[in-house]
């Protein structure tokens, strides 16, 4: 099970109207983020390589997984490029590489520059990019519907429904 870390410490607040939203990043691949504002668009350009940068929860911050390296050499590249120690934080082991990198973007989430270093205009799963005519996007976020085997949402009904009629007859004796 992953979880989002913070590197910084305990004094680093997130931007007015983000809130602990912003240490929350919406993929559950090893990733990097970083608040939102200043030059970080650009500090996040130059170290997440192969990966894009995207932003996310209505631009409260920016990650990119780490596609290629690991978390940890994302992280003292965004400090060797200036990033302040508060801004960035990671989700995962910072020994980790991502290993999802053509799941489908986030609602929450859209592209800002691509992998490449271009800016695009590539968000949610339903938006559009205007860099280029493919619909795959390579590091972007991935989905956030658990997989849970092959339990589905019919057959959780059905069983509920199963459980509760058995419940209800055996209350009616």
């Amino acid at each position: 099970m992953s979880s989002t870390t913070a590197v910084s410490s305990a004094s680093a607040t997130p931007s007015a109207g983000c809130g602990a939203q912003l240490y929350n990043i919406p993929v559950q691949d090893p990733a990097v983020g970083i608040s939102s504002g200043g030059n970080h668009t650009d500090i996040m350009s130059a170290c997440c390589g192969s990966a894009d940068v995207i932003s996310y929860y209505d631009d409260c911050g920016l990650y990119c997984l780490a596609i290629g390296q690991s978390v940890e050499t994302v992280i003292k590249c965004l400090y060797d490029h200036g990033a302040a120690y508060q801004d960035v934080f990671f989700r995962g082991n910072v020994n980790a590489t991502a290993t999802v990198t053509d799941a489908p973007l986030p609602t929450s989430a859209s592209i800002v520059v691509t992998a490449g270093g271009s800016t695009a205009t590539k968000s949610g799963a339903s938006g559009s990019d205007s860099t280029t005519s493919s619909t795959s996007s390579p590091g972007a976020a991935a989905g956030l519907r658990p997989e849970i085997g092959s339990l589905s949402t019919m057959g959780l009904t059905i069983g509920a429904l199963l459980l509760s009629a058995t419940a209800f007859g055996a209350f009616q004796l």
